[in-house]
């Protein structure tokens, strides 16, 4: 018996280190590293309907002709370049397969196939500590961190990071394998879990669709306009409160979108003209410098023109800017600037001319409007008028007789602190 119960342990024991030399045989079978991990990272750039650079970003590879990225950062562009990170060399991405609202994510199919993708089976979400890459000219620099616990809301898997690495980049664990996806929601940063990227893949289309498609996909609830009364431009040189007209319900409404989604804070005045407007809601001049030129980046979509009779270019009225002829063969608005009208009284004399210029016939309405209050009658069947000032002309006035550089812009910056709501 003793015998018979030492053979069986023998056994057991040879079987137990046979299992354990296979384990660390797979363990020490994945053979990652800096070098093999930067190969699957790209650059990517967004741009909108006028080819307009808007926005510089990251993500990977996670087969040869796919890229994972956060969906906020894609939303909005009409189109996508990705370059192999830190040698710009951009191509266009043939659009979208897959994405995910709740985890956002977008699959991207791109023409550049890639070997080096990173490898999703070999991905791990156990680590305390994490590191990401960045190249530039063909340097390498590793920057690590430590992340936090995992959390769950939703079912989602993740961990809570409050460090510097950047959002839209792949993490690595110490063992050089995949540990996840750097993301930004409301504030706060994150590491999806890779299996999350796995299950995206798995349901993907087998055509891709256009960049532009996902510019209205969302699950959040915008107030009704219902509900609007108007909204407080707030400004460091004062407020001005404004309406818009439910004649032009796709302009209000995307309005209401952009400032909900916070679009215009922090924003240039970038265009001021005595007697004539102020103009916002370009997007490159956020962080825009002195000399930079400004004044050519809107949300990445356009927006079909609407001339409404009723609605012209009185003082006080507010109209979509959009790019000129040569620069806009479709003739349609931008999807976020507007200007505001300061103008200037005309006589019936100038009204008369304009009429026969422009080949128009201006209303008793717009006639007593223009010799009266003021206006820039020129513009009237050109632009989307969609809103009027309802308080602080004055503001208006003030901001239209700053000194200005060469091309119209303040040279004392004035900047749009945010937009409020006023509800009913």
């Amino acid at each position: 018996m003793r015998k018979l119960l030492l053979v069986l342990f023998i056994i057991i024991s040879a079987l137990s280190c046979k299992n354990n030399r296979q384990a660390n045989k797979e363990i020490d079978s994945f053979k990652g590293s800096y070098q093999t991990n930067v190969k699957g990272i790209v650059s990517l750039r967004t741009f909108d309907h006028y080819t307009r650079a808007l926005n510089d970003g990251f993500g990977f590879y996670v087969a040869p002709n796919l890229v994972v990225t956060n969906l906020s950062f894609i939303k909005g562009a009409a189109k996508v370049k990705a370059s192999p990170m830190g040698l710009e060399d951009f191509s266009l991405v043939q659009g979208f397969v897959a994405y995910d609202l709740n985890l956002d994510l977008v699959l991207l199919k791109v023409s550049r196939r890639n070997l080096n993708y990173l490898s999703l089976n070999d991905a791990t979400f156990k680590m305390d500590s994490v590191y990401q890459l960045y190249r530039k000219k063909r340097k390498l620099y590793i920057e690590d961190d430590v992340c936090g616990q995992v959390n769950k809301t939703d079912s989602i898997a993740f961990k809570d990071y409050s460090g510097g690495l950047k959002s839209g980049k792949p993490v690595f664990a110490n063992s050089h394998r995949l540990a996840g996806l750097v993301q930004e929601i409301e504030g706060k940063k994150r590491i999806l879990e890779p299996k999350w990227i796995q299950q995206l893949i798995d349901r993907q289309d087998k055509t891709p669709k256009s960049i532009y498609e996902l510019r209205n996909k969302s699950n959040k609830v915008y107030i009704s306009h219902t509900k609007v009364k108007g909204f407080r431009i707030i400004t460091n040189k004062g407020n001005i409160e404004i309406a818009l007209s439910d004649k032009t319900p796709i302009y209000r409404d995307n309005f209401i979108k952009l400032v909900s989604d916070q679009f215009y804070d922090s924003l240039l005045v970038h265009r001021v003209i005595n007697n004539f407007l102020i103009q916002t809601g370009a997007a490159d001049t956020k962080y825009a410098k002195k000399d930079d030129v400004v004044g050519w980046q809107g949300p990445g979509y356009t927006l079909k023109m609407n001339v409404v009779p009723g609605l012209y270019h009185r003082r006080g009225m507010i109209a979509a800017s959009k790019l000129p002829a040569d620069r806009n063969k479709h003739n349609r608005s931008d999807g976020s600037q507007f200007y505001i009208v300061a103008g200037r009284l005309f006589t019936n004399t100038e009204l008369n001319d304009l009429e026969i210029e422009k080949g128009i016939k201006y209303t008793g309405a717009q006639r007593k409007a223009y010799t009266t209050l003021g206006g820039a009658p020129y513009l009237d069947g050109d632009y989307t008028v969609f809103g009027w000032v309802s308080k602080g002309m004055d503001v208006v006035d003030k901001i239209a007789a700053s000194k200005t550089y060469a091309v119209d812009r303040p040279i004392d910056e004035i900047r749009i602190k945010t937009i409020q709501i006023i509800k009913k």
